[in-house]
């Protein structure tokens, strides 16, 4: 899901020039020889050791890829890239970023995943047409602030850093649908999310996280909620009123009841509870509407509702490991795992 959701984001961006093949060069060379012409350049899994200064030549360069290599430093005369709209640069070795990253009028999206970097520069709240930016899998302790001012910014991924706190200038982000702090040090929910109602996908999981709030609440826009692999305890009955929720991650908790109010999700499609600690299972959650398969497999569960024989959608159920004797003759018709 999240794979699938970044791709749609960066082909959307690079849609009026991913075909166009004379303009996309796969060697440095190539492309040296023809300045003018490069558009596109692909120079992923290339073993560099420095960032080309070549590159800087480059003056209709829309897309850079140079990921997968070993560059250190990024120039501080980057900002010659005037087009550039595209600049990759997962899986490197690098520790900073220069303030002249600012200084790229046209980024549309940056990607950084899989670096060293623990500080970003004041200068990227200059990035003003950013849409998708990725600081997965840094050495970042404190949310960068100045990404609050991306007043276009769309996707957010921070998952696997040491973040433990969120600012409420995270609010000021009118346009951001996808946030990404999965593997981080949180230990309460981040409330301030509750504040971000343009929200559509957030993913909290493997964290440590002890409650969900009641103001989820205010979370109207959100469809798919992934918290998996944290210590919650129990679900507020106030999860019931998340009315857009569609897709809902709960597993690997320490969850040990229900709330009956989780009937009230009329848009969810699939729920995840499996390996909590769920003795009873109430009634409504098997009279969703649109629930297609709910996942209850490694918990506590010794019998299933007799609702569970007519579910409206349902499809698929996983019951597993549990401390049922048999699974009843009324679950045929599903699916079973």
């Amino acid at each position: 899901m999240k794979k699938l959701s970044i791709f749609i984001v960066l082909l959307s961006i690079l849609s009026t020039s991913l075909f166009s093949q004379k303009n996309t060069f796969y060697s440095l060379s190539d492309a040296i020889a023809h300045p003018a012409d490069v558009i596109i350049l692909d120079l992923e899994d290339e073993n560099l050791s420095a960032f080309p200064d070549a590159i800087l030549e480059f003056k209709n360069l829309k897309t850079l890829n140079l990921k997968n290599n070993n560059i250190t430093t990024i120039p501080g005369n980057i900002n010659k890239l005037q087009n550039l709209e595209v600049l990759l640069l997962d899986y490197n070795q690098i520790s900073a970023l220069p303030e002249s990253i600012g200084e790229l009028p046209k980024l549309q999206a940056l990607t950084l995943s899989n670096n060293k970097i623990k500080t970003i520069p004041a200068s990227i709240s200059k990035l003003t047409n950013l849409i998708y930016l990725s600081l997965a899998n840094n050495q970042i302790t404190t949310f960068p602030e100045h990404i609050c001012t991306l007043t276009k910014l769309e996707q957010l991924d921070l998952s696997y850093n040491n973040i433990s706190t969120l600012p409420t200038e995270c609010t000021n982000i009118p346009t951001l649908s996808s946030f990404y702090l999965s593997n981080n040090k949180f230990t309460t929910f981040p409330t301030v999310l509750t504040q971000i109602t343009s929200l559509n996908f957030l993913i909290l999981d493997d964290n440590e996280i002890q409650n969900i709030p009641p103001e989820i609440t205010k979370m109207k826009s959100l469809r798919n909620f992934h918290i998996a692999n944290n210590k919650l305890t129990y679900l507020p009955v106030e999860i019931g009123q998340m009315e857009n929720l569609e897709y809902l991650y709960l597993n690997y908790n320490k969850i040990a009841k229900i709330p009956t109010e989780i009937g009230s999700l009329n848009k969810l499609k699939f729920i995840d509870l499996s390996n909590n600690l769920i003795v009873n299972i109430p009634a409504s959650l098997a009279l969703l509407a649109e629930c297609e398969e709910i996942n209850l497999c490694s918990n506590k569960i010794y019998e299933l509702p007799k609702e569970f024989a007519n579910s409206p959608k349902l499809r698929k159920i996983g019951i597993t490991n549990n401390t049922m004797v048999q699974i009843p003759s009324s679950l045929s018709k599903y699916i079973i795992y």
